[in-house]
């Protein structure tokens, strides 16, 4: 399905609907808008001095992951298995608890104004999970893929590619379901400076105020990136993020490398909503 005439119309801020609109199996109706932020690193980045962690790992407030930076940055693409979420031990059932796990381009550092990013939203409402697939390119709006359906242990593979500094296609594929969806976008902006590639696991406390779903973990395979001399690889020189959503506390994801184009990012049990 293209969406391009969809996206282009939302990101102008107009309301459409999709042809034939289907909500994942779980027949919930979409969450409030949300849109992906930054990373926080900028204003919130959190040291630390603990000997038991890792040099290689900083912390802030929203992003955990792997992030790759340098120049050049054409593609990124990654495979999770979808996880079966839940809400943390004493948590509020009335309250929306949230997750997303995503690959992208940009949106550290010297480029922090826009990032090329798909995903897929885990939501906790009511001790109901939904799961949404989702495109944007920052800070416009999001769009959510509502007749994509996901299910927990699904197979999807994440793929975005910016071919200009302003524009881009997007693609994302349920491997169980046999479903793919994509789209292309032109003329946007901000621009893409191509200086991050990233694979991401993000908490939503630290930019709109939803607590953490409990998500088990999260494993990233067929990590890989492409730069626009050619150059491709995994993420072995990717630096590794973790969050914390108070300076001075615990760990809420903690991620690590498992290979050459391999990463998880795992919920920390205990840790507070």
């Amino acid at each position: 399905m293209n969406l391009t005439a969809i996206l282009h119309a939302v990101l102008l801020g107009l309301t459409v609907a999709l042809s034939h609109p289907r909500e994942p199996s779980n027949e919930l109706s979409l969450p409030a808008a949300r849109r992906s932020r930054l990373t926080d690193r900028l204003n919130t980045l959190f040291t630390h001095n603990s000997s038991d962690t890792p040099p290689t790992v900083t912390y802030n407030a929203n992003w955990a992951g792997a992030v790759l930076t340098g120049a050049g940055y054409r593609s990124a693409t990654g495979t999770i298995q979808v996880p079966a979420i839940r809400l943390p031990p004493g948590a509020d059932s009335n309250v929306l608890h949230a997750v997303s796990a995503w690959v992208g381009i940009d949106g550290e550092y010297a480029c922090p104004n826009a990032i090329l990013q798909v995903g897929v939203d885990m939501y906790m409402n009511h001790s109901v999970p939904a799961y949404w697939a989702w495109l944007e390119w920052f800070p416009n709006r999001s769009t959510y893929l509502t007749d994509f359906v996901i299910r927990p242990g699904d197979s999807i593979t994440m793929t975005v590619m910016a071919t200009s500094r302003s524009s881009a296609t997007f693609s994302i594929t349920n491997h169980a379901t046999g479903q793919k969806d994509s789209a292309s976008l032109a003329d946007q902006a901000p621009l893409l400076c191509g200086f991050n590639a990233e694979w991401i696991v993000e908490d939503f406390w630290g930019s709109d105020g939803v607590p953490l779903v409990d998500f088990g973990s999260v494993a990233f395979t067929g990590a890989l990136f492409e730069t626009d001399t050619g150059i491709s690889g995994g993420v072995e020189g990717a630096k590794m993020d973790g969050v914390k959503e108070k300076a001075g506390g615990p760990a809420v994801i903690e991620c690590e490398k498992l290979g050459g184009s391999e990463l998880t990012c795992e919920y920390k049990k205990g840790a507070s909503p």
